[in-house]
């Protein structure tokens, strides 16, 4: 800044006054606000595709083990091996008759998930090969 032979006169404004920084912290105070549910819905969202993209690969697996071991599960077997792949504080049920052959041949079922707030979804288990595929209800 050229201020010629009066520097007296010359003033230097550097920074942000105290209502600048004001409003500013307001804005983002009410961004914060507003956008925070929606992102806490879009956390759980993800942690809930997690668990049934899990699920869905533990399912394949089971198919594979039951397959490689010549050994049939029970639904019981399926609902215990899938609760120990999904976090703790959530839940899953296995419909009775999900059965698993040796041959890793998947009989028809269905399969609950159930999420800690309540939220619920559930799946069909397709015949033969154990596919998961979430029902409208």
């Amino acid at each position: 800044m050229t201020c010629g032979l009066n520097r007296a006169l010359c003033v230097v404004r550097a920074g942000y006054s105290l209502l600048e920084v004001i409003v500013v912290v307001a804005i983002l105070g009410v961004a914060a606000t507003v956008s925070g549910p929606s992102i806490g819905r879009m956390i759980s969202g993800q942690q809930a595709q997690q668990v049934v993209r899990g699920v869905a690969t533990e399912m394949g697996a089971l198919r594979a083990e039951a397959f490689l071991n010549s050994r049939a599960l029970s639904a019981e077997d399926v609902q215990a091996r899938l609760d120990a792949h999904i976090p703790s504080d959530w839940r899953i049920e296995v419909d009775e008759t999900l059965h698993l052959a040796s041959s890793g041949y998947c009989t028809r079922g269905g399969v609950v998930l159930t999420a800690p707030g309540g939220r619920r979804w559930s799946f069909n288990v397709s015949e033969g090969d154990c596919v998961l595929t979430q029902t409208t209800s």
